[in-house]
């Protein structure tokens, strides 16, 4: 009797086993079909307030005045001090006002530091990643919730690549 349940068993599974293949082969074409639709691509299919928001315009000039929150994520003593201390004494075209004191991030592991734009214009992340001598790579976005603004216009981690406090002498240009 053991071997008749047994032999069951795998007829019932070498039916199954191929339903299932051609149920998973289709289901991919399905998926690859809809995603690389040309259709798909088409901006009539967006909602409105997601292309407006995320209509980004490089031209835009950064602001006179750009609010900043300066967090510790290397984990050496006082340099999120040292580099707020160096943007709020920097002369030039733009002020930057630190509306709170520097903090630490909730990591300390951060090996890159990361401009976070809380708009999206990217012209104040972008002109603290110049002056603070990273890249645009290093800029991404965190909008706030629809109707709230946030705090501060641009936040920076900053994380190891920049855990040097000289990086930070006033008044260096």
């Amino acid at each position: 009797m053991g071997k008749a349940s047994t032999r069951r068993k795998r007829k019932k599974s070498r039916r199954v086993f191929p339903v299932v293949l051609i149920s998973l082969a289709a289901g991919c074409l399905v998926t690859l079909a809809v995603v690389y639709s040309p259709s798909w691509f088409q901006a009539d299919h967006v909602p409105l307030s997601l292309v407006s928001a995320f209509q980004f315009n490089d031209s835009t000039p950064p602001p006179d005045t750009i609010r900043i929150e300066v967090r510790n994520g290397a984990g050496v003593s006082d340099l999120a001090g040292r580099a707020q201390s160096f943007l709020e004494t920097r002369g030039g075209d733009v002020t930057f006002y630190a509306p709170g004191p520097p903090l630490n991030a909730e990591e300390m592991d951060y090996s890159v530091t990361v401009i976070i734009s809380h708009d999206t214009s990217f012209a104040a992340a972008r002109k603290v990643a110049g002056i603070i001598g990273i890249g645009d790579s290093s800029v991404v976005m965190m909008l706030p919730p629809v109707g709230q603004t946030a705090p501060v216009d641009v936040t920076i981690i900053l994380g190891r690549d920049r855990d040097d406090p000289s990086y930070f002498i006033p008044y260096r240009d």
